[in-house]
Parts: C-alpha cells; sequence; structure tokens
C-alpha cells in the first residue's frame, strides 16, 4: 500500500550546497528525513540499494522506505529515512573541514595532485589529521567501492561528511547514505528513459577523484585493501523491486534491474551469490 504524508505546512531544508545536480526538496520531521524525487527516480535508488546492503559487510548504512509525498498542489515519489545523528551531534562535510582549517575548498584543493592515488592519500591524511579519526582510508575506500557498484554520480567533497559531537569535539563516521543519483536515476536530463542504457553508462562520470570510477576504485584499493562484500542474489534483487510496482512504472523498474544485473556481473569479485 501507498503511504502518503501531507508536508504543505512544513519547512524546507535549504539543500543548494549539497548536491551536485539540482535542489532536491527535503524535509526534517519529527526525526525523519524526507526527500522527493528531483531528477527522476531518486526515491528507488535509495530503498533498493539500502535493501540490498542488508546482504552485504556493511554494518553502518542509512535505511531508507519509499513514500509520496504531497506538497505544493504536487504529488510526488520520494522515501523517508530516521535521522542519524543526535541532538548533541552535528554533520560535518569534508568541504566544510578543508574551508575550517585550509581556508580553501577541498575540490580546488584536490586539484592540487595531478595522481589519483595522491588524491586520495590527501583526503585521508587530512581527515585523520583535524578528525583524529583512524581507518578513514577503510572507510573512503568503502565508499567509493559502494559508488562503483551502484554508478553513484554524486559524491561530491560536499557529499562526503562526518558527525562531530558538540560536547566532546570527537568524530565518528556517518552510516553510509546518499545513493539517490545511482542507476542512472536522473532521467531529466542526463539519462533519458528510452536510452541504450549500456551506451549510455559511459557517461556517468564518478566523483571526487577523477571521472572514472574504476580508476578512482583502483587507486584506493592500492592503498587501502578491498573491503567491499555483497551477497545478494538475483532473486534478492528481484524481491527488493516488489514494493517498486506501486510507485514507478515498468520502465524504470526493468532499467534499474538490468543496471544492477550489468553491474553484479561486472563486479562478480565483490558479490558471491548467483
Amino acid at each position: 500500500m501507498i503511504k502518503t504524508i501531507d508536508l504543505n505546512n512544513s519547512s524546507l531544508i535549504d539543500t543548494k550546497a549539497t548536491s551536485s545536480k539540482g535542489n532536491q526538496l527535503k524535509w526534517l520531521i519529527r526525526n525523519n528525513w524526507y526527500k522527493a524525487d528531483h531528477m527522476g527516480y531518486e526515491g528507488l535508488c535509495e530503498v533498493v540499494i539500502s535493501a540490498l546492503l542488508k546482504k552485504s559487510n556493511i554494518q553502518s548504512f542509512v535505511t531508507y522506505a519509499p513514500v509520496r509525498i504531497a506538497f505544493d498542489g504536487k504529488e510526488m515519489n520520494g522515501c523517508y529515512s530516521k535521522n542519524f545523528k543526535k541532538k548533541n551531534e552535528s554533520i560535518v562535510t569534508l568541504e566544510h573541514l578543508s574551508k575550517q582549517w585550509l581556508a580553501n575548498s577541498f575540490a580546488k584543493e584536490l586539484t592540487k595532485y595531478p595522481d589519483v592515488k595522491d588524491k586520495i592519500r590527501h583526503t585521508v591524511d587530512f581527515v585523520e589529521k583535524v578528525t583524529g579519526m583512524k581507518n578513514v582510508g577503510a572507510y573512503l575506500t568503502t565508499m567509493l567501492e559502494l559508488d562503483a557498484f551502484f554508478l553513484n554520480e554524486d559524491r561530491h567533497t560536499n557529499n562526503i561528511a562526518f558527525i562531530l559531537n558538540d560536547d566532546t569535539g570527537e568524530y565518528r563516521f556517518c552510516p553510509y547514505f546518499d545513493f539517490g543519483l545511482s542507476l542512472m536515476a536522473d532521467t531529466s536530463v542526463d539519462f533519458p528513459l528510452g536510452g541504450d542504457i549500456y551506451k549510455m553508462i559511459d557517461k556517468i562520470q564518478a566523483k571526487p577523484f577523477d571521472r572514472d570510477f574504476d580508476v578512482q576504485l583502483d587507486a584506493a584499493q592500492e592503498l587501502y585493501g578491498e573491503h567491499l562484500k555483497l551477497t545478494f542474489s538475483n532473486q534478492d534483487i528481484e524481491q527488493t523491486f516488489n514494493y517498486a510496482k506501486e510507485y514507478y512504472n515498468d520502465e524504470i523498474i526493468t532499467r534499474a534491474k538490468n543496471l544492477l544485473y550489468y553491474q553484479k556481473h561486472k563486479y562478480m569479485g565483490v558479490t558471491n551469490n548467483s
């Protein structure tokens, strides 16, 4: 059954700086985050990917559920999730850390390093130095592994974040989140429905260290090892999409499924089911 929530009298969260594509509508209501589809089928990606991550070795990730959002005289598909930070905590992005400690955008900071390995190593060293956290290399590599598998094109420096305890000044890792612009979810600009998905894959540009997913993935793994293991089967993929028929048309569902099957075949080393 479709769940609809009326947010007509709710205040929007300003998201102009949090995505490289558009300005997705977001609300924080009673400790739940709600996000409306903006470019295509972002909500579908969030729900499906978080469901598939339940069959992986990832211990900390945000779980999303589907929702229909009524706002400004329209109804939009979307998703919602629990707020993963506590009352005494703040989300601090990599971009914010850079401006605070280096007085420079981290995206610009990365241009100083022509080699992808050097970019990744500099990022890890910088984060560990200013936050005091350990194993940042493993955390970041896992993020890049997830982004490569799910074709997430939106992992810019405002979309890598950490959690700061405002009382103690201690940092911890965010659970893995924000995979909305994965699986060619942008149907309104770059990946229109009806196009050949296998040709359009070459148009997807990774972030933030290189435009090629595998280039930045290989560099990170050479530095910090391989971490991701996915254990979902083809049957799991099919079952994960059962809910989607109430929210999305067959063309969207088929496209997202086919991309998952394609990526599962490509990265057989990180999957151990058939």
